[in-house]
């Protein structure tokens, strides 16, 4: 038992042994933390849980009573994967620009259905046929999305011609990561993004349930350990890390709060095929709620929706939300760097229970 013990002390910081018994809920596990134990604990036990074992469990005793019995009936192998990766061409025309610029609500998209495209076919699955062993539809939810560009949105220009270079990769069964590169004539965009599945309540979009596919994913490649990216993400959804790094900009990470606004989904727009509040209407909600704030300042001349554009964002996704909701934007924190640059840290919480929807920090640059 002590291997897995210490182990679960590295996946989760300051764990105690008094919390392996209670149940994930009363233990403070949370769902991000399961999903990196089971890829550990398979790797230890030499086995795979099936969904039905999976979701018995109630606590990490469970979980580890389980493997010391697989533990004894050894480890069958592992199998090959090959990576996927893609490349191609993209023009820049209308439909992919916004006020001036490249729009950022059409490269979320672009680039999240990229990383779905690997993923589907890395599990040689087509996505509405995406199920778990218990044949429940499944859907992959954003957890993540870094972006980062050498140039500010706005200094992409019409017509310029952007190759897009896309790989993925994968943690166990549950967790995906891309690594997307948008080069162009005058810059260069580099995503990083991470999913993981989610069983969807037919009437209520705030508990989704973690899952995995039944499909294999044989064709994409798998992490030796669970990346950086990730465990970043869980340490701030924890409250264990003060701060982030993005483009070289520190942000210290809190729940001050200099303004709030509310904001009121638009279903047209905001949400995605299946109701669920769609993963790049997250950054563009930010954007509106922030021009409100910026916009009242006695110093702004013009529009500050014309006057800064996005230069790099960390887009971390806590939940969603369902049609009738309120988003409130909080802005925690904002610091003109320079003569050009403003970061700005801001959370979006769910009106209703106050939940945390996401966590963004972005780096503006100001037109010249």
């Amino acid at each position: 038992m002590e291997q897995y013990i210490e182990l679960i002390k590295t996946i989760i910081p300051g764990f105690t042994e008094d919390r392996i018994s209670p149940t994930f809920d009363n233990a403070g596990i949370e769902s991000m933390d399961l999903l990196t134990i089971r890829v550990e604990f398979e790797n230890i036990s030499g086995g795979e849980f099936s969904d039905n074992d999976w979701l018995s469990f109630t606590s990490l005793a469970d979980i580890i009573a389980f493997c010391q019995v697989a533990e004894k009936k050894g480890n069958a192998g592992d199998e090959h994967s090959d990576s996927i990766s893609g490349a191609r061409k993209i023009r820049i025309n209308m439909p992919q620009m916004a006020i001036g610029a490249l729009s950022e609500n059409w490269l979320f998209k672009e680039i999240g259905d990229t990383h779905w495209d690997m993923l589907c076919a890395g599990l040689n699955t087509p996505s509405l046929q995406l199920k778990d062993e218990n044949d429940n539809r499944l859907y992959a939810t954003f957890v993540r999305i870094r972006i980062t560009s050498s140039i500010a949105l706005n200094e992409y220009t019409e017509n310029e011609e952007l190759k897009l270079e896309s790989t993925i990769m994968r943690f166990g069964n549950g967790m995906y990561f891309s690594d997307i590169a948008l080069t162009g004539e005058n810059g260069k965009i580099e995503a990083n993004l991470m999913t993981s599945f989610s069983i969807r309540n037919d009437t209520d979009n705030t508990k989704l349930m973690k899952s995995q596919p039944a499909a294999k994913p044989t064709a994409i490649a798998e992490y030796g350990e669970s990346p950086a990216f990730g465990n970043e993400y869980r340490l701030i959804k924890k409250g264990f890390t003060t701060d982030l790094v993005l483009a070289e900009t520190v942000f210290s990470i809190g729940d001050k709060s200099i303004y709030t606004t509310t904001y009121t989904l638009n279903p047209y727009y905001d949400l995605n095929g299946v109701g669920l509040l769609y993963f790049a209407a997250y950054p563009i909600i930010n954007n509106a709620c922030e021009a409100r704030f910026f916009n009242d300042l006695e110093s702004v001349d013009t529009r500050w929706e014309l006057s800064y554009h996005t230069i790099a964002r960390d887009v971390l996704y806590f939940a969603n939300c369902n049609i009738n909701d309120d988003i409130r934007y909080v802005l925690n924190d904002y610091e003109f760097i320079g003569r050009d640059k403003v970061k700005i840290s801001s959370t979006l919480y769910r009106e209703a229970d106050n939940a945390i929807m996401a966590r963004i920090f972005t780096i503006k640059k100001k037109i010249k």
